[in-house]
């Protein structure tokens, strides 16, 4: 195995179709999600950080003021989306949490993989002189890198 291992672990095919399950679980209990076109997500004006005070006064404000308003104003449908605004942050961070520790260790995984990899390359590449079976897959192997060509060191003028 590589020498220099991130991560030793083992996720089975139940225990992937469990968490699918949960996942969808979740979304199940958040119907109300949508998903937004590329050109909406461009487009569209977006509440940052900043504007969460900004919002938070102007919806005290409509409450405070409501004769201020037009009569078409939904003060109600404003509070809800604020709350629901409110209330997600706290999911997104848990989901964004997950996801930075799924991709990490995906990319520990993937490392140990292509350590070991290289090891067992290296390994065979010197077996394929005296084994001819070693040397069919070492030629099977070497595809992957067809077209690379061999790396030079940029020299320095």
């Amino acid at each position: 195995m590589s020498k220099s291992n991130k991560i030793s672990a083992s996720f089975s095919e139940i225990d992937k179709e469990t968490v699918l399950v949960k996942i969808a679980e979740v979304k199940a209990l958040m119907p109300f999600l949508i998903g937004l076109t590329v050109e909406e997500r461009k487009t569209l004006r977006k509440m940052g950080p900043k504007s969460v005070d900004y919002v938070r006064q102007s919806l005290e404000g409509a409450k405070a003021f409501p004769d201020e308003l037009k009569k078409s104003f939904d003060t109600v449908e404003m509070e809800k989306d604020f709350t629901l605004i409110n209330n997600l942050l706290g999911v997104q961070i848990a989901c964004q949490s997950v996801l930075e520790l799924i991709n990490d260790t995906m990319m520990a995984g993937g490392i140990d993989a292509m350590e070991a990899s290289d090891e067992v390359y290296a390994s065979l590449k010197s077996s394929a002189k005296s084994n001819v079976n070693a040397k069919a897959m070492v030629d099977k192997i070497s595809e992957r890198f067809k077209g690379q060509g061999k790396k030079t060191n940029p020299t320095t003028i």
